[in-house]
Parts: C-alpha cells; sequence; structure tokens
C-alpha cells in the first residue's frame, strides 16, 4: 500500500489522537507526599498574591521570555466572567497532559487529570482522572464542580460542542509549539498570580534553551523533513508543532514550510513531495513501534522509485525518534530533546 493513498478519515483519527493526547509518554509509577487534590488560590499563593495592585509590575516582566501580550491578554478575557478581578480560579480540571505540566511547575494543583498513559507529575497521583482528552468524562468533570475545565487549543472545536453540552465552563490554551507552551505558561502565571514562578522557570529554560543553540553556529544546518503517523499512514509536520519548533529553532530548515510552501500544521503525505523537498535528514514521529513504521516508511519509497533519488537514504539519515520524547508538547521535557535533536542534525 502506497503511503500516499491512505484514507481521509484514518488521517483525522490520527491527528484527533496526537494533538488530543497532547503528551502521549509511557506511564511509570511514582510516589507523591501531596495527596491534596484541591487546586485553591491559598495553595497557589505567593508573596505577590497579596495584592492585585503589587502584581502589577510583574505583568510587565519579560526578561526571560518575550511574549504576545494582545495573545496573552486574549487568553486572559477566557477567564474574565467567572473570575472577578483581583481573584483566581479556586478549582481547575484539564485535559492536556502539557498544561498538567505547566500547572505542576506554578505550584498548582488541578481537582481532575486526564486519563492516560504518559507520565503525569507526582504531585498529582492523588488527584481523580476525568477520562482523555479525545473523550473525557462528563459526568466525572461535573462532580468536581470547576471554575474552568483547561483544554489544548488545537482541539477546541470537539471539545467546546463536549463542554457546552454539560455546562461545563472551559478555557483553551495553545500547547502544541514551545512558543505556544511559554505564552500559555505566562498566561497561567498571570491568571494564578504565580508570575514569579513562571518567570523563573522560563529563565531557567531559556537558558538551556540558549545553551544549545549556541552550539549550532557555524554549523551547516541541514534541510529535515518530518513525518508523524504510523505504518498504515504518514502525513507532513510543519514548524508549528512541538517538534517542527525544536528543529527551527535549532537553526534547520522545515522543507514542508520552506521549500514545498505547505502552510497546514499536518499534511497527508505523497512520494512526490519528498522527492521534490530532497531532504538532508527525514524525522518519524511515531506511535507504536518507530522501528517498524521506519521500515514500512523504507520498503514504500523503495517501491516508489524515490529511495535512490533521496539525500536522507544516502547519508542513513532516517530517524525514527522516541515518542516519548518528541510525540509530546512538553515543555519540561525539551531541554533533553533539544540535546539529542542537536546530536542528531549536527552530529
Amino acid at each position: 500500500m502506497k503511503l500516499s493513498r491512505f484514507k481521509p478519515v484514518l488521517i483525522l483519527t490520527l491527528f484527533t489522537i496526537f494533538v488530543a493526547a497532547c503528551s502521549q509518554t509511557p506511564s511509570t509509577s511514582s510516589t507523591s507526599s501531596q495527596s491534596q487534590p484541591a487546586a485553591s488560590s491559598t495553595a497557589a499563593s505567593t508573596p505577590e498574591a497579596a495584592s492585585s495592585t503589587e502584581t502589577a509590575p510583574s505583568t510587565e516582566a519579560q526578561s526571560s521570555v518575550a511574549v504576545d501580550e494582545e495573545k496573552l491578554q486574549e487568553l486572559l478575557t477566557q477567564f474574565k466572567e467567572k473570575t472577578p478581578e483581583g481573584e483566581t480560579p479556586d478549582k481547575v480540571v484539564t485535559v492536556s497532559v502539557s498544561i498538567s505540566e505547566l500547572l505542576n511547575e506554578l505550584g498548582v494543583i488541578p481537582v481532575g487529570v486526564p486519563t492516560t498513559s504518559s507520565q503525569l507529575p507526582a504531585a498529582f497521583d492523588q488527584v481523580p482522572r476525568i477520562g482523555s482528552s479525545h473523550q473525557p468524562d462528563l459526568e466525572q468533570i461535573a462532580k468536581l464542580q470547576p471554575d474552568f475545565v483547561l483544554g489544548p487549543a488545537s482541539i477546541k472545536d470537539n471539545l467546546d460542542k463536549l463542554f457546552k453540552s454539560a455546562s461545563l465552563p472551559s478555557a483553551y490554551l495553545p500547547a502544541d509549539s514551545l512558543d505556544e507552551l511559554k505564552l500559555s505558561m505566562v498566561t497561567l502565571g498571570r491568571l494564578f498570580k504565580k508570575e514569579d514562578k513562571a518567570e523563573a522557570f522560563l529563565q531557567q529554560f531559556n537558558e538551556k534553551e540558549n545553551a544549545v543553540i549556541e552550539k549550532t553556529k557555524g554549523k551547516e544546518a541541514p534541510s529535515v523533513m518530518i513525518l508523524f503517523g504510523s505504518a498504515e499512514s504518514l502525513m507532513f509536520m510543519n514548524e508549528n508543532t512541538y517538534t517542527g519548533s525544536l528543529v527551527k529553532k535549532l537553526g534547520a530548515s522545515n522543507v514542508v514550510t520552506d521549500v514545498l510552501k505547505l502552510k497546514e500544521t499536518y499534511i497527508p503525505l505523497n512520494m512526490e513531495s519528498i522527492v521534490a523537498a530532497n531532504p538532508d535528514v527525514i524525522l518519524l514521529v511515531a506511535h507504536g513501534d518507530p522501528d517498524a513504521v521506519a521500515k514500512k516508511f523504507e520498503e514504500d519509497t523503495k517501491k516508489n522509485g524515490a529511495w535512490e533519488k533521496l539525500d536522507a537514504f544516502k547519508n542513513d539519515k532516517l530517524i525514527a525518534l522516541d515518542y516519548s520524547l518528541f510525540g509530546i508538547a512538553s515543555i519540561v521535557k525539551a531541554p533533553q530533546a533539544y540535546e539529542e535533536m542537536f546530536k542528531i542534525l549536527y552530529n
């Protein structure tokens, strides 16, 4: 079966699983010393939360990361109707693993987190599970009486229909690329009066990010094609994805964006485009067995007659990435992902 002929329904299913999961990694057990699941403003309180006027200076604190203030305000607008000015949400549920990580870094414990095979923060061990992000348990969520259900903006349309049908207040944060994760971190820091924690985290993160980017100076940047999917079907990924943003920040060219000029985040694969782009490196973000996906892709490429035409194959640069590291949008794992990606692209 040629990869260019997979069914649109299967494409949509794979896309939904990937962006909805928002961080699928093998689960591991961990012990938590925090068993209290309440996400209260008192648990999230810091000295700057004592007065709303005292938080004003920190809203402009962008020394660690520059974010689009207009976009940030748009995101915060979602919370204003049900959150009196000067107060923070008392109870939140999240259906996103990526957003769960952000909350944990800010010291905010939600009252509900997604049911997932990914490893959630240990502090959330005793927090009720509320179903998967693409199939949330609306009844369970309603029992928790959250002020808001936080979801990833990438699947807002699907989730909004579900939450509105159950009269559940919801808000959505971008959580695909690294820049989106940074924006959402600043947004949550502002919302929960945790600006100092958000600033400190991003300061440390940016130091690690800049250190690995610095290592690319003086090196010839390769052209890269990123594919996502399974042995049955694959899609192109552009630079607005998590892995795509890592590649871009490391100075490499994503041929899906730069050569093929494709605008969509995920685009059905076709062999003609691969040959036309002729990338130096082909990266596979594959759920399931990545080696099996790589083997199937190689077989299909050879059958199509494209194999001998591609520099990536000549240079042995068809790489199946670790899904637990690259198949997620994780600002926590990003430093490790950066180091691994640097080795792949420049060593």
